[in-house]
């Protein structure tokens, strides 16, 4: 086996591995010698620090293993806030995606008459998770903004349009008689 499929191998099991690869494991997998395995795992540090990579490899008490590197943490740490960010919301964010998602475009006042208390801010939370989006203004008097769905909020339920949520609705009620 050549260098290159040896370093496509280790790549794999490393990238696949919970925990750090034993090196004589892995040369015995490869029917190569431990000297071997370490110096295409050397040559992968090297590719990986060379080209500026997301991954570096590093050696633990029980072997080697992938990590990310450690210059991109900032953005690592941005994106899972963000995403925890999106996953999190509160009954008040439910009833109100509800309310938007079936009566849609919808004002925040008429959303606060039908929920019968104050939705500004749940508006603006679901406006930052990019769940609702302002579809316009009223024609009346004041011009108030006009909420509806993002296609995230579709996305994030599975389903590709309103009438597909009215379906998954329709089958839930069917089943809880």
């Amino acid at each position: 086996m050549d260098k290159t499929a040896v370093k496509s191998v280790l790549e794999s099991i490393l990238f696949l591995s919970a925990e750090p690869i034993e090196i004589a494991k892995i040369a015995k997998i490869l029917d190569i010698s431990e000297r071997e395995v370490e110096d295409c795992i050397e040559e992968l540090k090297k590719e990986y620090k060379n080209q500026k990579r997301g991954f570096i490899v590093i050696k633990e008490e029980k072997g080697y293993t992938l990590v990310t590197n450690p210059e991109n943490s900032k953005y690592i740490k941005e994106y899972f806030d963000f995403e925890q960010k999106q996953s999190s919301l509160s009954q008040a964010a439910y009833e109100v995606l509800s309310i938007i998602a079936l009566n849609g475009p919808i004002t925040r006042q008429e959303i606060e008459k039908i929920r019968g208390v104050s939705s500004d801010n749940v508006i603006k939370s679901l406006l930052e998770k990019g769940l609702i989006k302002e579809a316009g203004k009223l024609d009346t008097i004041g011009k108030p903004t006009l909420y509806e769905v993002t296609e995230l909020f579709y996305y994030s339920l599975g389903i590709q349009n309103l009438e597909e949520l009215k379906e998954k609705i329709m089958q839930r009620e069917d089943t809880s008689i």
